[in-house]
This record gives structure tokens, sequence and C-alpha cells, in this order.
């Protein structure tokens, strides 16, 4: 009796003093299940987007040729964006120290434009602000309960559309992680000073555990595929984007009015659905005669 007491004991002292390697595991391959990204469908949509005064003035000033800019050739998309993306094959590993078994950190890897993304969960600070910024930033990782919160700040701007609006170098992203049994959900929540008058909350993919899935390469080789010059910005005026959906005589197929697609906090709720019944709606429907924002 005394010795089963005595191997109890140990097994307390021993975790207590080890942390816990995870509330929930979210290591191994995950495939993505189909989904709408944002928006109508119309280029130049911002519906939905808590864009502040900045962020539309940026929005309106991009222009598709944006994409053929030399300097941008295998521009990946920013780990919050990769995340939206349908063929967005998920990876994740764990980085355990050996001596202690503890978990020092879960490693990401997102099949598309291949982005990767530590999120460091032993306790080590942020760098400063003046540290480099990237793609994936820097990640530290907490649980609460059995939600995974990553944490990602030090981002490149990135769009989180890809029709102009985006979010800045200053933002905040937090995404929080759920696994509910063999399914995977990520809900990512964008924090920007500059750019947005509120946070910003979209659930992402749902993804399922698939053992046997392969994660495909995305080799990517700069090569000159355009007849922008290199050095060129291109860019609309204020006022003068040709996308159709800044154009207030352009409506979708559903005959959706101009002012939501301005963005604003206010276009993020239900209720903005009855204030929209009462503008006007545009004569033109995209495709209809061939009409795209000219």
């Amino acid at each position: 009796m005394r010795s089963r007491i005595l191997a109890c004991l140990v097994v307390l002292a021993t975790a207590w003093t080890v942390p816990t390697f995870a509330q929930v595991d979210l290591t191994g391959l995950w495939r993505p299940l189909g989904r709408n990204e944002d928006g109508s469908g119309m280029d130049g949509d911002y519906a939905g987007l808590p864009l502040s005064a900045a962020g539309r003035l940026r929005a309106q000033s991009w222009a598709p040729e944006n994409f053929e800019v030399p300097e941008w050739v295998c521009r990946p998309h920013a780990w919050d964006f990769s995340l939206e993306a349908g063929a967005a094959q998920l990876r994740f590993n764990a980085n355990i120290e050996d001596a202690t078994q503890r978990l020092i950190g879960l490693h990401g890897r997102l099949s598309m434009r291949e982005q990767e993304a530590d999120i460091w969960m032993d306790g080590r600070p942020r760098p400063p602000d003046y540290a480099r910024h990237s793609w994936s930033g820097f990640s530290t990782g907490e649980w609460e309960g059995r939600t995974l919160v990553q944490t990602q700040t030090h981002l490149k701007e990135a769009y989180m559309r890809r029709w102009g609006p985006m979010r800045s170098d200053q933002a905040t992203v937090r995404i929080r992680w759920k696994r509910m049994g063999e399914y995977l959900r990520a809900t990512v929540i964008v924090y920007d000073p500059v750019y947005f008058d509120a946070p910003y909350i979209r659930t992402s993919l749902f993804w399922i555990d698939d053992p046997d899935l392969v994660l495909p390469a995305y080799p990517c080789e700069e090569a000159t595929e355009t007849v922008v010059e290199r050095g060129t910005v291109p860019h609309y005026l204020p006022g003068q984007s040709l996308l159709p959906g800044q154009n207030p005589d352009l409506t979708d197929a559903f005959g959706t009015p101009y002012e939501p697609r301005l963005g604003g906090v206010e276009t993020m709720y239900p209720e903005y659905i009855a204030k929209m019944k009462a503008f006007r709606r545009p004569p033109k429907v995209e495709g209809a005669s061939g009409e795209r924002g000219q």
C-alpha cells in the first residue's frame, strides 16, 4: 500500500513540474474542405470589410496590373491569407525539447504558395518593433481551453482580398485553431490601426484529418512574362478606378447597390441588409452586355 501511495506521489509531482504537451493535438496532415471566399465576386467590392478612410483610399488606388509588376513575380500569400485558399493543404509538426519533452512550438506549412509559420509556445519575448517584417511575421501561441490562439506581429503589408483592400504592416493577426474530432477550423481576427476602423473577423477554411495526404511542392521561378516595366507602380488616382465593383452604374446578378461596396464597419452586420433595400439599384448588370466597369 505504501509503495502505491509513493508511486502516485511521484506521478503527481512529475505532472506538476513538467509542462503539459498540449491541450489538443493539432499535428498531422489536414485536407481542406471547399468553401466560398469573402466578397460578391465583383472585383472592387469591399462590403463586409471595416475599412477606414485610409483603407478605402488604399484599396481604390489598386490596379489589376499590380500582379504583373516584375518585382512581384513569385510573391507569396501571407500566412493568414493562405488560410482562405481552397488549395491550402496543411501540415503541423511539433518541435519538442528532448530532455524535458516540453513543447517548444508548432511548425505549420501550407501548400498554397508554400507559406510556413512557427508558432512559439515556450514564452519567448516578442521582437522589438524595428525587427524585420515577413509574410508570416512572428507568432506566439497559447491555449484558451481547447483552442490554440496564434498571435502574429511583424507582418508585411498584404491583401485581404485580391482586388485592392489591404491590411497594413502594423496589423496584429490572431488565429484561433479549434479541433473538433477529425475536423480543424481556423478563425482569423485582424486588428489594423491603419486601414481598419474595427477588428475584422472571418472563419477561414475547415480541414479534415487525412494521414495519407501528400503536400505538393509549389516551385516558382522568376521569369519575365509581362509588358509592365520594372520600377512601374500601376495605380488608379482617386475616383478613377476601373474595377467593376467601383462603378456606381454597375451591379451583380443580385442587383446589389453601390454604397455597400465601399466597405466600412456598418457593412459587417446583418442589420445593414435592411438599410441596403433603400439604396438605388444600378441600371447595368456586370457581364450582361459586356460591361466591365468602363
